[in-house]
């Protein structure tokens, strides 16, 4: 069977062909794309925007890489129609699997399928929701009072960025309407989904991340004491804000406690260029450093490859999921898989994550005291800690078995194929 896939990110092949940094990010779409590639029933394409002139193509002996002239992702180009006809005339899928719909560029292909292809989206996240939840607790006063001036040249503050999840919710709407088939992960994403359609046939697949995460183990006797690792901070949704509220209480018994934030360092301003980068979400982050005392306590390590993924971690005392709103968070798969103390915001598909006092802590997202309490519960009791990483990482290397996954998703392409249903 030829299945074209539609991501976001180019992949390690064609990055290194082009003499281009890989990107930290989509890392379990890799992971997967790799299980795949022994399976010889199937072959496979994978498509990606980029900042070229016109479609390029690169193949590594097994899989097939388009890439095509990159365009605004938030509003649909008739550009968009042109590459995907052009690709899809030329590989002739049996089945094109979208991966996330947040971009506009997967509605083309949907678009431009003939009768006889079949249309496919797995979920990441859900922009329907996020631009509901986008301030996640922040007051429109601090939002205004923080406008930064690169907020107003890119016309991006809080709330227009909000405003462009409302504009790709849009056309997420009509790829899950279009679609026929869809891969969800939790219940979250699968009653979401099919509230936009109920026709769908949904299919479940945990996700498989990269293979390191499956060979390391996290150690209590190896840590940095008191130290909290969070894998996103950069805009409202991911809770950066809340937490801190959070370290601020822990502080109090444990004043040498350290946040270690992956990802773009939303707060450095030591520059006048830098300066003028700051976004008004960096600069309210400032503030609140500042207003609670706590910049020897947080630290922004940049983004971080895999491998330095997994030396932060395996060094961290705990992982917290601070988010709002999340499907599945890769970062506490990982963690769980590494066998690590978690902590996670009661919300969206983390209930299904998490089992509360058993693999790891829940709680209400506003409730940042709780989330102080849980975190000092680790840091004075290790073997708690040990005990829940481990019965997490039990859990986890059974839902994100790697070869289970390769198993899933060819059992699901053929159902697809022969028209069975999903859920």
């Amino acid at each position: 069977m030829k299945v074209l896939w539609i991501v976001n990110t180019i992949f390690p092949y064609p990055a290194k062909e082009l003499g281009i940094k890989k990107t930290a990010f989509g890392g379990w779409l890799n992971g997967l794309a790799e299980n795949l590639k022994n399976e010889k029933e199937i072959e496979l394409a994978i498509v990606a925007p980029y900042s070229c002139k016109s479609i390029q193509k690169f193949y590594d002996g097994v899989v097939t890489y388009y890439l095509f002239p990159s365009v605004s992702g938030i509003k649909y180009n008739k550009k968009f129609d042109v590459y995907a006809k052009e690709i899809l005339r030329e590989f002739c899928p049996d089945i094109v699997h979208i991966h996330g719909t947040e971009y506009a560029h997967g509605l083309s292909y949907i678009n431009n399928c003939d009768d006889s292809t079949k249309k496919l989206v797995s979920i990441q996240g859900l922009t329907t929701c996020i631009s509901n939840v986008y301030l996640a607790g922040i007051d429109y006063k601090e939002v205004i009072k923080n406008i930064t001036f690169r907020d107003l040249l890119k016309k991006d503050n809080i709330f227009q960025q909000r405003n462009k999840f409302k504009k790709r919710a849009k056309y997420e709407k009509q790829i899950i309407e279009k679609c026929e088939y869809v891969i969800g992960r939790t219940d979250w994403d699968k009653y979401n989904a099919l509230t936009l359609n109920n026709n769908l046939k949904y299919f479940c697949l945990p996700e498989t991340v990269k293979k390191e995460f499956y060979e390391n183990k996290w150690n209590i006797h190896d840590v940095e004491r008191h130290s909290i690792y969070l894998s996103q901070g950069s805009y409202p949704i991911k809770g950066l804000h809340m937490l801190l509220k959070s370290i601020k209480i822990v502080k109090n018994k444990y004043p040498d406690v350290k946040l270690y934030v992956s990802g773009d360092n939303i707060v450095k301003n030591d520059t006048f260029l830098r300066k003028v980068k700051l976004s008004g979400y960096g600069k309210y982050i400032n503030t609140l450093i500042k207003k609670y005392n706590l910049e020897s306590n947080v630290e922004f390590t940049g983004i971080l490859d895999e491998k330095r993924v997994i030396e932060r971690m395996l060094k961290t005392h705990v992982v917290v999921v601070p988010s709002v709103v999340e499907n599945e968070s890769n970062s506490l798969t990982e963690a769980h898989l590494l066998a690590m103390p978690t902590i996670a915001a009661y919300s969206g598909g983390m209930t299904e994550r998490i089992i509360h006092k058993k693999t790891g802590f829940l709680y209400p997202y506003f409730e940042y005291s709780m989330c102080a309490g849980y975190i000092m519960e680790y840091f004075n009791n290790d073997n708690l800690a040990v005990e829940y990483g481990q019965n997490a990482c039990n859990v986890a290397k059974l839902r994100n078995s790697p070869e289970g996954n390769v198993a899933k998703i060819l059992d699901i392409y053929n159902k697809i194929l022969k028209g069975e249903c999903g859920i």
